[in-house]
């Protein structure tokens, strides 16, 4: 066995015990080292590093407690193991106070406890070496992924700045209508996401989409919805094809787009376009929920039907509806994240809490952050996405 391999150094003055005890290590396949005395057995240490020590306690100048005291000060994982004569139960309690790990009285009557105390103490050291060796791995695998954490954290940092740049100037007017918006994430990088720009001189585009799961995946998903409504507007500014003034072709443009990807993941997104000449709004929807609400001043209405994911079927189709938007309105959408944070109890009262909400309500983008409780929001269960227009005289 590998103990039998082992070095072991004898410190003690009495020439016949030593030989005795040599002898005897010899046999059972130690290689043995002596010392006469502390100073010569300290050297030997620095010098052989042996794998064990036995030291007796009665030793010219340097005696055995003092070379105990030096060993386990500078070698605390060297095993020195006290075969003594001297004093009794007293001198055995100090010794393991200053850090012996056994005790062997002389004379040795019967060298199997020695030999027992030998392997057992060598035993100990192998498990204190083997879990120092474990302990300092695990501190260099923790390190390595602390630092593999800390650049996830910047290059998360760095992905949110990217994400927000991306969203539309907040409070953005074009002539008399007005788009506000507000994101909540429930992560550091967002799976909802808004955005309206004018497509030409006659028309305004919007949408609001939520990205399933969440975190940088669902995040990349949005990057990837800007650019491909980004290249439906370059084709309509080129002449080339005017689908985006067609919500409905541009929910299934979308959806062939995003299936194609095989990304496990798909998304709800309302997709509107308004006249801004004759005030007319065409939109479609692909699984938006909750429904759009308009408020014209007097009541509040959703509007929007059921549909189909985005991403999520291949033969998915979508219908553009239109509506005669009032003279004045304000169109709010919100992503389905609100429905985790009201405390109504059943899906039915949240809807209409909502609708009974933008009946009463000043319909702005704070008052709207304050009647839903978002003022303080902590940690949330899911990201929440605020989408205001509207139309003042």
């Amino acid at each position: 066995m590998s103990e039998r391999a082992a070095r072991i150094l004898m410190i003690d003055d009495e020439p016949l015990l030593l030989e005795v005890l040599t002898a005897f290590l010899e046999d059972n396949g130690f290689t043995v080292l002596q010392a006469t005395d502390g100073p010569t057995g300290l050297e030997l240490i620095r010098r052989e590093q042996p794998d064990l020590v036995l030291c007796d306690l009665r030793l010219p100048g340097m005696d055995g407690l003092q070379v105990l005291a030096a060993v386990t000060r500078d070698y605390p994982d060297l095993p020195i193991l006290v075969v003594s004569g001297l004093g009794g139960m007293s001198d055995a309690i100090q010794a393991l106070k200053l850090g012996a790990w056994d005790y062997v009285t002389k004379p040795i009557e019967d060298m199997a406890m020695l030999e027992h105390a030998i392997a057992h103490a060598l035993e100990r050291a192998r498990l204190r070496r083997e879990n120092r060796e474990h302990r300092l791995h695990l501190e260099a695998v923790n390190e390595q992924l602390l630092q593999t954490l800390r650049r996830l954290q910047e290059d998360e940092a760095a992905a949110r700045r990217i994400q927000f740049q991306l969203l539309p100037e907040n409070n953005k007017l074009y002539r008399n209508y007005r788009f506000s918006r507000h994101l909540f994430t429930s992560q550091y990088l967002s799976g909802d996401f808004v955005d309206y720009f004018p497509i030409d001189g006659e028309h305004l585009g919007f949408y609001i989409a939520d990205v399933s799961g969440h975190g940088v995946s669902s995040a990349f998903v949005t990057v990837m919805l800007k650019s491909y409504i980004g290249r439906y507007r370059e084709l309509h500014r080129q002449n080339r094809d005017r689908g985006i003034l067609n919500p409905a072709e541009t929910l299934s443009r979308l959806n062939r787009e995003v299936f194609s990807c095989h990304m496990d993941k798909y998304l709800t997104i309302f997709f509107g376009v308004i006249d801004w000449n004759t005030n007319h709004l065409r939109y479609s929807s692909g699984g938006q929920f909750p429904f759009p609400i308009l408020f014209d001043g007097r009541q509040a209405v959703y509007i929007g039907k059921k549909s189909l994911p985005i991403g999520l079927f291949d033969f998915a189709s979508y219908q553009t509806e239109s509506l005669q938007l009032p003279p004045e309105f304000a169109l709010l959408l919100i992503s389905d994240g609100i429905l985790e944070t009201l405390p109504q109890a059943n899906l039915r009262e949240k809807q209409a809490f909502l609708l009974d909400m933008a009946s009463r309500i000043d319909l702005t983008l704070d008052g709207l952050i304050a009647a839903l409780g978002l003022e303080h929001a902590g940690l949330l269960p899911d990201d929440i996405s605020l989408l205001l227009v509207e139309k003042r005289g």
